[in-house]
């Protein structure tokens, strides 16, 4: 019973998720934000909220720290591999944007949605930076510890991670054709990393590091005002 619970309140955050990203997405396909949404008080209330109801999921219903990768041994060295596996990333992620924006064009990928998280002023970076850190958070939560940690009686996480993954890179559909592709391998990536290491740390510094070189990328590209 109280497995099946778990999954029906996973799946219940989930589509949280996905309902708020689906609006969002919507709304900045006719709307242009007049501040950064990574910096709206609302967003980030809800964020927190639901991280704090995913916490609360996995040690009560779940798995618990141990198995949600919440422990680790040795956190530096952990948060240390992410950081190089996501600098990897970041640049295998930006090789291949920029060879299938020239094979297909610019329209392949949108960059609707880091235009309105792109910092404004150089003052705006710290502040940004550091919500980039519980929206990685939130998904490595939600795509990653919980369900291949909480569901392993239902399927096992070798298979799981696979619509795990399409699911994680269906949700960043505001950013095109190459936007769903490419964070559906990031998501593979960060899958791997957490059932290869067993700690989320690994997973979400590499998240986090990609998100960043994103924006630092788009900077260059787009110089903030």
């Amino acid at each position: 019973m109280s497995d099946l619970l778990f999954l029906a309140l996973l799946a219940a955050l989930i589509a949280a998720l996905a309902f708020a990203t689906v609006r969002t997405g919507q709304l900045l396909r006719a709307w242009t934000p007049d501040r950064n949404l990574l910096l709206s008080w609302p967003e980030n209330a809800l964020r927190l909220g639901l991280i704090l109801a995913c916490l609360a999921l996995g040690l009560t219903l779940g798995p618990g720290a141990a198995a949600l990768g919440l422990r680790s041994a040795d956190p530096a060295g952990d948060v240390g591999l992410g950081l190089a596996c996501g600098l990897a990333l970041s640049l295998l992620v930006a090789g291949a944007g920029w060879l299938i924006e020239r094979a297909w064009g610019a329209d392949v990928y949108s960059d609707v949605v880091l235009r309105a998280i792109l910092p404004r002023s150089r003052w705006e970076w710290p502040a940004v930076l550091l919500a980039l850190l519980p929206a990685a958070l939130l998904e490595e939560l939600l795509f990653r510890a919980l369900p291949l940690a909480g569901l392993a009686w239902l399927v096992a996480p070798r298979w799981l991670l696979w619509p795990l993954s399409v699911g994680f890179g269906l949700l960043h559909w505001p950013q095109g054709d190459w936007g769903v592709f490419g964070a559906t391998l990031a998501g593979i990536a960060f899958g791997l990393l957490f059932l290869l290491t067993g700690s989320l740390w690994v997973p979400l510094a590499a998240h986090y590091i990609l998100n960043v070189t994103q924006l630092l990328l788009a900077s260059q590209a787009q110089p903030a005002r």
